[in-house]
């Protein structure tokens, strides 16, 4: 499915991993980012994976290591690789470890590498490219009234950055009481929208008519990548051991949906 023409260059986005190392090389080869040896050859292309690269699959800990390994290579080529925080991630950060699988004696000190990572900008909340901005879970209507009163010009881009420094100020003072940390009454927390980490896909349509740009994002599994004009909001996590498939946004802010077959 397209909207639009690509061109060579652009962001490429992968959805949630949840330890499918395999289905990740596959995903990563045939977008030409990566050879056979898992070396980037992505040149000055950009890579996103939105987030919940941890528990429910064999590998999460490998998968991890892949894309830390891709991020490194990429940057000196002009290209860039964006890890964002996912709910798996955020609640290893905050540790809470009784719901990872990630075995017990190893949390600790991955909890405090989450913790750097995300100091240097190695992990981030929001990323924004041509006017599309990708969180893992989505800001909702309501999180977006709390955004519009820091903002004067509210554009995908600006909110990206915001959001990020909200994010590193929360870690770096161990302090998370902002909203976008926030879990929706149906991820048995206590708000009626979640925040950017824990909101479910159903609720974050439910709470606009229209978002004021384009929202890409994962954590609710879907059966394949869905693009919601109406809403202006792209689905991503297809469940990459079920289904084989990634995004692709070009220079020019066209949309490309590739299936592996």
């Amino acid at each position: 499915m397209k909207i639009g023409e690509t061109t060579s260059r652009g962001l490429t986005v992968i959805g949630d991993v949840h330890g499918r190392i395999e289905a990740l090389q596959v995903l990563l080869r045939h977008a030409g980012l990566m050879d056979s040896q898992q070396n980037w050859i992505g040149g000055q292309r950009r890579l996103l994976q939105i987030g919940d690269v941890f528990d429910r699959g064999p590998s999460p800990l490998e998968s991890e290591a892949l894309l830390e390994k891709l991020q490194l290579q990429a940057a000196p080529c002009g290209g860039e690789v964006i890890r964002l925080m996912g709910n798996h991630e955020l609640e290893i950060l905050l540790g809470n470890f009784s719901i990872s699988e990630v075995p017990p004696a190893q949390l600790p000190a991955l909890q405090q590498k989450f913790i750097k990572q995300v100091l240097d900008g190695q992990l981030k909340a929001a990323y924004a490219y041509k006017g599309f901005l990708c969180t893992h879970a989505g800001v909702t209507q309501k999180l977006l009234r709390v955004f519009k009163g820091q903002l004067e010009n509210l554009t995908a881009g600006n909110l990206a950055v915001l959001i990020n420094f909200i994010f590193r100020e929360s870690v770096a003072h161990n302090f998370y009481k902002h909203p976008i940390f926030n879990i929706s009454i149906h991820r048995s927390g206590t708000s009626r929208f979640g925040g950017i980490f824990w909101e479910d896909l159903e609720d974050l349509i439910a709470s606009y008519k229209q978002s004021p740009f384009w929202q890409v994002i994962g954590h609710t599994p879907i059966d394949h990548i869905v693009v919601d004009r109406n809403r202006q909001m792209i689905a991503v996590d297809i469940g990459i051991h079920r289904k084989l498939q990634y995004l692709k946004i070009s220079e020019k802010g066209s949309v490309e949906i590739v299936s592996v077959t």
